[in-house]
């Protein structure tokens, strides 16, 4: 194990002064950097640290290999097997990435972001985030994550190119798969926009290639497509439009409108509705 390097007193002193700001958390409080090597430059306020980084204060706690932070108080990045563990709402949010930044965005009042790339995985309570690139709010439920995106939550899964979330809106583009554990359904789409209310999704509007997989009240799955999906909770329903088609064992439904009741499977046609099924002969 290599011995961590002492620094001069007046370094250390100058190191944690530009630590305290750097690490981009505005509360008070002291903050405690160790690393196997440390060298801060005065002349441009340059701060890196390597080996066995390891940040701690009162609402963060951050490992790596490498960091680097500036005086001016608005960035410290950690680089390198990054595992961190922050303090959000009183949420425990845990962070597995190869590289993170710690950043305060110049508003009033300050917000408090987490930025991080690279196989990054956030766990808070029963929601998990996988995706190559996250950008987290800690103090709003506010971020985007791009790439290969899963997100596994309490009551819904998604597995998406993009991923964003403002306040109790959301939006995805190239969802591969939506699933509602509440309601027996999944999805797929171009694109789709939603809001939750009490970490439900109350409503979801889907549009561009949209095909829904439920089963009905006796277990056999239904598929309908079209071009527009209008998922409500309340109603227990989802609306498609344009081209609106169902398929169930050998019939097949087309109309301009499709009202699809998820818990029983009944159907309503809309909009000059016509009806096939396959019939067999016997020879």
């Amino acid at each position: 194990m290599k011995n961590r390097r002492p620094l001069s007193i007046l370094t250390q002193a100058l190191l944690l002064l530009a630590l305290v700001s750097a690490v981009a958390y505005a509360a008070t409080g002291t903050a405690n950097l160790t690393a196997n090597t440390m060298r801060y430059d005065p002349e441009s306020g340059e701060i890196r640290v390597q080996g066995d980084v390891h940040l701690s204060r009162s609402d963060c706690e951050l490992f790596g290999d490498t960091g680097l932070g500036n005086a001016n108080g608005r960035d410290f990045e950690v680089q390198g097997n990054v595992r961190g563990t922050f303090i959000d709402d009183g949420n425990s949010v845990d962070i597995v990435c190869a590289f993170i930044r710690l950043s305060n965005e110049q508003t009033t009042p300050v917000r408090r972001m987490i930025t991080a790339s690279g196989d990054v995985v956030l766990t808070r309570n029963e929601d998990r985030i996988t995706a190559s690139y996250l950008s987290w709010s800690m103090d709003r439920e506010d971020y985007t994550a791009r790439g290969d995106v899963i997100g596994n939550f309490e009551r819904y899964y998604i597995d998406t190119d993009e991923l964003v979330r403002v306040g109790d809106d959301f939006s995805a583009r190239n969802v591969r798969r939506y699933e509602d554990h509440e309601r027996t359904m999944s999805l797929q789409a171009d694109r789709v926009n939603g809001r939750l209310s009490s970490g439900r999704v109350a409503e979801l509007i889907a549009d561009g290639n949209v095909v829904v997989d439920s089963p009905d009240e006796t277990g056999k799955m239904a598929r309908v497509t079209g071009n527009r999906g209008v998922y409500s909770f309340a109603r227990g329903t989802i609306v498609i439009s344009g081209n609106a088609i169902v398929e169930q064992d050998a019939r097949r439904l087309h109309a301009g409108n499709i009202v699809y009741h998820l818990d029983s499977g009944r159907v309503e046609a809309l909009d000059r509705p016509s009806l096939e099924i396959e019939i067999e002969l016997e020879e």
